[in-house]
């Protein structure tokens, strides 16, 4: 089965290794989340292969590409092309820890409590996770499954819990030897472990390496007397956590995932496509809210809170926002009181180093639609030669030159974040010179 690892925003550095037939599927594939996203995922232009923002693996017939965020060394350029086979191993398998990383402090992936440091021999992203995911279940599990009680009705020679009257009326005299009876067991054949046993049976489809395959394999055969079931979307409804089961949660939460979550796939057809993908641009903003959160005790953080800039018309001054709805990635208050707008842009290169204009528009409305002065807009600094040329910009919104007003202003201020500590892992609260200069934009006082 080949493979081939890329990085996002390639654009055309990697031949295809695709025929015909797998090209097909990976447009198929490609349309599946341009509907899904509104943006490409990979597609290949005159043979060539173009990668976007989204990472992890896609995998088209028996071939797999995985593609890694440039998350690998902050002190190094991104080029790999002068690099050794052993070191471009390293550089990947860095890039993988902190792709998994970043996915855990954001909330995208169960947190593990399996240690990084066994990472090495899965050969991809996708299997490294499938790894600690095997781990977790046998650490938890073992061979001692989760019972639950589970209401049953069965034909018994002596009452059991309760007479189904309704059915013993009915019986024929030959059958009033038994009795229809309505009692609870305690069984393992629950919603919970007929759940992992589909994800165990997946696994065993998509794995490619041989060592998963057979702990999957392995775990599935000892679960023979739980049911195999086809598990829908709305299957989470038939779960309930109980301080018992608790420890379960994020077995669970790996189980959907591998099924539904972030997860695109048809078996069907012959080419079959399967897909295991993230948007950064998702990461990075769930990433950054949980930075912000871990770091600021004092503020409150609202996620994606829906806003309305517009109002109906009044011949008075009153107004209520009721129109044109806006949701920032992030909204700051202290003790209810708004006090600024947070958007995150995940740009791996800002070389240029100057701020879009349609960036500035859109903090402009987020501000005007939240009522506060401050607005700040949050990039990741990848790479620490990278330097923002352009911090401030201060915009006034009456009529300065016309009228002489000076009643409404914004400050929106850009500033990169450092994502690595002093040891190149993953920051899990922001370095202590952002969180000084985030506080300091954030609670701003503007003189009007």
């Amino acid at each position: 089965m080949d493979s081939l690892e890329l990085f996002e925003w390639e654009r055309g550095n990697k031949q295809s290794p695709f025929k015909d037939s797998e090209l097909s599927a990976l447009k198929k594939f490609n349309d599946l989340i341009v509907r899904k996203e509104k943006a490409n995922a990979l597609t290949v232009t005159f043979g060539k292969i173009h990668t976007y923002s989204f990472v992890g693996i896609i995998q088209i017939g028996k071939k797999r590409i995985e593609i890694l965020p440039k998350l690998y060394n902050p002190d190094k350029d991104t080029s790999l092309n002068s690099l050794s086979d052993i070191e471009k191993e390293k550089v990947y398998r860095t890039a993988r820890k902190n792709l998994f990383s970043l996915l855990s402090i954001s909330g995208l992936i169960p947190f593990y409590k399996s240690k990084l440091s066994k990472y090495g021999k899965e050969k991809d992203f996708y299997e490294f996770l499938i790894s600690l995911f095997l781990t977790d279940l046998e650490r938890i599990m073992g061979t001692s499954f989760h019972h639950e009680y589970m209401d049953q009705t069965d034909e018994m020679r002596h009452i059991k819990g309760k007479l189904n009257y309704k059915e013993q009326v009915l019986k024929l005299p030959s059958d009033l030897h038994t009795f229809s009876c309505n009692f609870d067991e305690f069984s393992i054949d629950n919603p919970l472990n007929r759940l992992i046993k589909a994800a165990l049976l997946k696994i065993q489809r998509v794995s490619r390496n041989e060592d998963n395959k057979k702990r999957a394999f392995h775990f599935y055969t000892l679960m023979h007397e739980i049911q195999d079931e086809i598990i829908s979307p709305s299957y989470m409804s038939k779960l309930h956590f109980t301080r018992l089961n608790e420890n379960l949660k994020g077995v669970v939460e790996f189980s959907f995932m591998i099924l539904f979550g972030s997860t695109y796939s048809a078996e069907e057809g012959p080419q079959q496509f399967y897909a295991l993908i993230f948007d950064m641009n998702l990461v990075f903003e769930k990433y950054v809210t949980k930075l912000l959160r871990n770091t600021f005790q004092e503020y409150t953080f609202y996620y994606q809170h829906d806003l309305h800039l517009a109002s109906e018309y009044h011949s008075s001054n009153e107004y209520s926002r009721n129109k044109k709805r806006v949701t920032p990635d992030i909204i700051v208050t202290e003790k209810g009181n708004p006090l600024a707008i947070i958007d995150t842009k995940y740009k791996p290169d800002f070389s240029n180093g100057f701020i879009k204009n349609a960036d500035i528009y859109q903090m402009m409305a987020y501000s005007v639609a939240n009522e506060s002065d401050n607005a700040l807009l949050l990039f990741p600094n990848i790479r620490r030669e990278d330097k923002l040329k352009e911090k401030e910009s201060f915009v006034v919104l009456d009529k300065l030159v016309t009228k002489k007003k000076l009643d409404r202003s914004i400050l929106i201020s850009a500033y990169a974040i450092q994502l690595f500590d002093e040891r190149g892992k993953i920051r899990k609260t922001l370095a202590d010179e952002d969180t000084c200069t985030i506080k300091n934009v954030i609670s701003k006082k503007i003189e009007q």
